[in-house]
């Protein structure tokens, strides 16, 4: 693993396309190394309908105070405490997910901003980066979502006194992403690489200012689900 990149945030999507492949999605990090063929209305104020003089107004009907809401007690045990991050950090991994699927359906614009604080590693940020990049410079764009399919927690551990991290294998389905050239020609996914694979996915929490990120990902292009 390496250290935390260095963009804040707290805490399916879709593979994206690049240049020469057939397969829109995520670049891969495999030892970070990237490979890229598997890749209402409002009422009246006072005075503005009075009433006639010789009518006297009804008496105001009386209102019941609103519930008070009672906030989730927050975890104490460490059984808690490990399901409550692990929830937290399947969150951030969607959230990783259907914001990836906005900026590649948008032509990959504002990539930089809006992906960049889900990376929690500088090789996975470089890597991704790197594609991200490319298919903004060459105007590729894709249409359709990922759907996270099934989530296998495959590790935790909780280092003192912080960093906590995550292990999680993932069954992602491609099936309705479509990746497209400048022109509108469609590039068709790779022959061989089916449209449901298995990721793995490391995550650690980076600290109170940022949370959740990705440190690595591993696509598993030969193991369908």
């Amino acid at each position: 693993m390496v250290s935390s990149a260095i963009t804040p945030t707290r805490t399916i999507a879709v593979l994206i396309g690049v240049a020469v492949i057939a397969v829109a999605g995520f670049a891969v990090v495999r030892s970070g190394v990237f490979e890229p063929e598997t890749v209402q209305g409002a009422m009246p104020g006072p005075g503005s309908s009075s009433p006639s003089a010789s009518v006297s107004a009804p008496p105001s009907p009386s209102v019941s105070p609103s519930p008070t809401r009672v906030p989730p007690a927050k975890p104490t045990t460490p059984g808690q405490i490990r399901a409550q991050n692990i929830a937290d950090a399947k969150a951030r991994l969607v959230e990783y997910y259907e914001t990836t699927a906005q900026v590649a359906n948008s032509g990959f614009k504002d990539w930089e901003r809006r992906l960049v604080p889900f990376w929690g590693s500088f090789e996975i940020r470089d890597s991704m980066g790197a594609a991200y990049a490319q298919s903004l410079d060459v105007g590729q764009y894709t249409t359709g979502a990922a759907r996270i399919e099934s989530f296998r927690t495959t590790g935790y551990r909780a280092p003192e006194p912080k960093y906590e991290r995550v292990g999680f294998e993932v069954c992602v389905d491609f099936s309705d992403v479509r990746t497209f050239e400048e022109n509108g020609k469609e590039i068709r996914r790779q022959a061989g690489v089916p449209a449901r694979y298995y990721l793995h996915y490391e995550m650690r929490h980076h600290g109170e200012d940022r949370g959740w990120a990705i440190d690595a990902e591993d696509r598993q292009v030969e193991r369908a689900c």
